[in-house]
């Protein structure tokens, strides 16, 4: 277990309101997952304020943020939730099959993706990963899931506004592992940030996502007990900005008709997050069809199925099933493309979108942005193929994660090696992936995944 000295002065807070809660069972019956009856919804509320052993939300919950609107108390019961799953993974431990997501465990999807990148991408991820800031600098944090899909942004001019981090173990901030309730852990991140920014002298900190500009703005200081310094903004924001001054110019007006994911961070400070991508994409020409679920009832990418986890062997098949419910809502609005302004969704709806074999495009907002400049992208051949990169690893990961145990997230720092993101060999990874360059193999795995998603998922 690392050290660190000043923790006992950080004290973790909750932002469940016990006493605001009337257990009208709102939050879990209006739930776009669990849409529980009225009754049931009251009684399931109870059992998690009591600590009782919960039928449907700790198994069954998306960590989509939702209740949190829904409440008329404004109680956060999100928070709640994300209080038991603490408890129960002080209990039982993470999944074997979370190293995939942990950069200083073996094995890790960054690890594992360096072996597949191309020559231009690693490039990229060097300057981006070794590069310390310097304190006159903007920073931008490129992060940990658009690292994955790095010519999303990369060789853009939207860059020469930054300079670019990609600090893997800063984990987003601990934005994923909040999600999942490893609210301990997230702790333990936010003083380690505060370190990294604080030693950089950095002034203003500017981030790709919507979610780590919140871990950072608000559950650091108000749940971690962890104060930052820094300014933080968020790139959408500045990106708007920029357009509407005119020192981004669009000159490529993208003439789509278009829906949005909306993403679960996104329904923090009441939807603040919603309608800032929506007019970057009007501005850029494209006409928004809405889909049946959006904004504060918008349904997950998947991601957070893997949060609620009852058997280790399903995560993979409950997330990408609850991908395949976001794609049936997008290609029935009968748009074109599915846009994204989450990195972190982006590489689960590429995944999903191939596997479902879904006609939709994807794209995320920043693409679209870069097409309205008149800059060229490679689409979408970049993303089908790194979409098979990620199944890949996907399913090598499944396969060491049956001989393995659950596990405590002990490290949060790279040692001084960089051992967990530095490439192996990986024989059996290359020898799947080799595979999946055949047509044919990618379609009999998509069906062969479909039918055991339909036995296994859990939801």
């Amino acid at each position: 277990m690392e050290k660190h000295g000043k923790m006992s002065k950080f004290k973790r807070v909750s932002s469940f309101r016990r006493e605001l809660c009337n257990f009208c069972g709102e939050c879990l019956h209006l739930c776009p997952v669990l849409r529980l009856p009225i009754e049931i919804a009251k009684e399931e509320i109870k059992k998690l304020i009591n600590g009782e052993e919960s039928k449907y939300a700790l198994t069954k919950c998306n960590t989509c943020f939702s209740c949190n609107l829904y409440c008329p108390q404004n109680a956060n019961p999100y928070n709640l939730i994300l209080e038991r799953w603490n408890e129960l993974y002080k209990k039982r431990a993470a999944p074997p099959l979370y190293r995939f997501v942990c950069p200083t465990e073996q094995n890790n999807i960054w690890q594992l993706l360096n072996i597949f990148l191309s020559n231009q991408e690693r490039r990229w991820i060097f300057n981006w990963i070794s590069y310390k800031p310097k304190p006159n600098d903007i920073v931008l944090l490129i992060g940990n899931y658009t690292h994955l899909f790095p010519f999303i942004l990369g060789g853009s001019k939207l860059l020469n506004y930054f300079k670019p981090i990609d600090r893997i173990d800063q984990w987003e901030g601990g934005a994923y592992l909040y999600q999942g309730g490893y609210l301990d852990v997230v702790q333990r991140i936010a003083q380690r940030t505060k370190e990294d920014f604080d030693n950089w002298g950095v002034k203003k900190v500017v981030a790709c996502l919507d979610a780590v500009e919140y871990i950072f703005r608000e559950v650091h200081p108000k749940e971690m007990g962890v104060n930052h310094t820094q300014e933080f903004a968020n790139f959408n924001h500045w990106i708007l900005d920029n357009i509407n001054s005119g020192v981004i110019q669009l000159i490529s007006p993208i003439e789509m008709t278009i829906t949005v994911h909306d993403n679960c961070y996104s329904k923090t400070l009441n939807g603040g997050y919603w309608e800032i991508p929506r007019e970057i994409l009007r501005k850029c020409g494209c006409q928004i069809i809405e889909m049946k679920h959006n904004r504060k009832d918008a349904l997950c990418c998947g991601f957070g199925a893997g949060a609620s986890w009852v058997k280790n062997f399903s995560i993979i098949f409950d997330i990408i099933s609850e991908g395949f419910k976001k794609f049936k809502e997008a290609e029935e609005t009968g748009a074109k493309a599915l846009i994204s302004y989450c990195g972190g969704c982006i590489y689960l709806l590429w995944a999903a979108k191939e596997l479902r074999r879904s006609p939709i495009d994807i794209f995320h907002v920043i693409e679209i942005v870069r097409m309205a400049m008149g800059e060229k992208l490679n689409y979408p051949q970049d993303h089908i193929k790194r979409a098979w990169d990620i199944i890949a690893i996907m399913t090598y990961s499944l396969f060491l994660s049956i001989v393995r145990k659950n596990f405590f997230i002990s490290k949060i720092t790279y040692d001084k090696d960089l051992s967990t993101f530095k490439p192996k060999k990986f024989r059996l990874l290359k020898l799947i992936r080799y595979t999946f360059n055949l047509s044919m193999i990618r379609y009999f795995f998509s069906k062969c995944f479909v039918i055991l998603m339909n036995i296994l998922k859990t939801r």
